[in-house]
């Protein structure tokens, strides 16, 4: 049965299970997700992770789910990793759902304490600061605003509530009419968007930058144009379009290097520069099925240049990730364990790496489970595995 409160099941018992409802083989629903008929028996099996957001994005398709259901997404909203960040959501969606009809009341709180909160992957801090900040602020100030409330809501499971915040941030810009703050909007509205929504976050984000290019002569909307180009090269390398999805990187470099590293953070938080791209770099490559190759050029980044959870911990998940599929796998769990430091209720939050570590697992003897390992299965809840 897939998973109720209270109880986590890996992605591939979650495949099974959504396979076997369905009425699928296991050839059958291999071929309709563009996989071979071992790999997705691995999968299921918990021998291979799914450590690609396009082959997470072609099974909840070929089972008509979305990625969210097909993740166990939200799951338990009283689990340690969310409980109290969870709590906030009704509070959350009521301020939404008044903006929505013109109630706007006194915000309260600082805006720069919720962006240092949402920069460290802080939910718990984050979400019970949103409600009174999104009621009552206009323009950048809510933008920035509404760019926390989206990756939390995201991370906490609740995309249609991202989707509002997003909304409001656009909003919120269009009373501004600064091309670079409409741009960052815009950005927010795109990452809001449905992982399963083929193309559509691709093309929205090409046509943005595409309005936004004559006007990257001023240094800031050149940095919402080169962020625009990251993630349409990622969302490339998930529709299996790897020429657009190299191209967009260019792109994203060219505009990096002409503005060099950002001071202060730059636009929005946004980090813009060459360090940024190069950790995307190593998503899009890694997302391309160029593991080796991601590895390779993962060597010259050096993430903590940016002072960034939201950078830093991506850039060692992702490459815990490429070190999984060659079979490094005590260089994996030094990986995650060190994204862990950085925001360790981001790892908590994400299912994908819960699995790759359980395969870690399962492939190690037990007799030879040292101390990493039992910390990177306590993280992520599997202690019990480990006799």
């Amino acid at each position: 049965m897939p998973a109720t409160i209270g109880e986590e099941l890996f992605i591939g018992e979650q495949v099974a299970y959504w396979r076997k409802r369905r009425g699928k083989t296991q050839r059958a629903l291999a071929g309709l997700a563009g996989l071979s008929q071992p790999y997705l028996s691995q999968i299921e099996r918990g021998e291979r992770p799914v450590d690609r957001r396009a082959t997470l994005v072609a099974l909840a398709g070929a089972l008509s789910l979305s990625v969210s259901e097909l993740t166990g997404q939200p799951g338990d909203p009283t689990a340690p990793a969310k409980a109290t960040a969870a709590a906030s959501v009704p509070a959350i969606r009521e301020a939404l759902i008044r903006r929505e009809v013109g109630e706007i009341r006194p915000p309260s709180g600082s805006v720069e304490r919720l962006m240092e909160a949402g920069g460290a992957y802080d939910f718990a801090t984050a979400a019970p600061m949103l409600p009174a900040l999104l009621g009552g602020l206009n323009g950048p100030d809510l933008v920035q605003v509404c760019h926390v409330a989206v990756f939390t809501l995201k991370h906490l499971g609740y995309p249609d509530l991202a989707r509002d915040a997003a909304r409001l941030a656009v909003l919120g810009a269009e009373a501004v009419q600064d091309p670079a703050w409409i741009g960052v909007a815009e950005f927010i509205r795109i990452l809001s968007l449905p992982p399963e929504l083929s193309t559509v976050p691709t093309t929205r984000a090409q046509r943005m930058a595409d309005d936004l290019q004559a006007g990257t002569v001023d240094p800031q909307v050149r940095q919402v144009y080169g962020m625009l180009h990251l993630y349409a090269a990622l969302r490339s390398a998930v529709d299996r379009r790897p020429d657009d999805a190299l191209e967009h990187l260019r792109e994203a470099q060219d505009a990096a290097d002409s503005l060099g590293e950002p001071e202060n953070l730059g636009l929005a938080r946004f980090a813009f520069g060459p360090t940024n791209v190069g950790i995307w770099r190593l998503a899009v490559q890694l997302e391309l099925g160029e593991p080796a190759l991601a590895i390779e050029g993962a060597a010259s980044v050096v993430p903590e240049r940016i002072p960034l959870a939201i950078r830093q911990a991506p850039f060692y998940l992702d490459l815990g990730q490429a070190l999984v599929s060659q079979g490094r796998d005590d260089e994996a769990v030094a990986a995650f364990l060190r994204a862990e430091a950085i925001a360790p209720q981001f790892i908590r939050l994400r299912p994908t790496i819960r699995d790759s570590i359980a395969v870690v697992m399962r492939r190690t003897r037990k007799n030879a489970i040292g101390k990493p390992m039992r910390r990177a299965a306590a993280i992520v809840g599997l202690e019990h595995q480990i006799a």
